[in-house]
């Protein structure tokens, strides 16, 4: 879709795969994504949070939703199924998935939520 927005002004190379660009395909600065990434959050009115955390917070939902941790790998964008793993993923286990069952049903009662 980016592409098409950009037309002719797109320059990315053929080889890059960049996960995130800039409006016309380019790497982007760090500082204008996380700028970029604020406004959406403001945008869309949740909680801010960095970008960092979204990731921890991307890891720890797919992990939750039973996601193989290769795939995990692949969607976070790991060279390292380690960092994956060890770092970016906190594990999930049956006890956190009923307590989490609970507090969903709890929040969903029309007299509480």
């Amino acid at each position: 879709m980016e592409r098409k927005i950009a037309g002719e002004h797109w320059s990315q190379e053929p080889d890059q795969d960049l996960v995130f660009s800039s409006e016309h395909g380019g790497m982007i600065d760090p500082v204008g994504f996380s700028r970029t990434f604020d406004r959406l959050v403001k945008r869309v009115g949740v909680r801010r949070i960095t970008v960092r955390l979204a990731r921890h917070t991307c890891g720890t939902l797919l992990a939750f939703l039973e996601v193989h941790p290769k795939v995990a790998q692949a969607i976070l964008r790991h060279s390292q199924i380690s960092m994956t793993m060890d770092v970016y993923t906190h594990v999930v286990g049956e006890s956190e998935r009923e307590a989490v069952g609970l507090l969903a049903e709890l929040l969903e009662d029309p007299l509480i939520g």
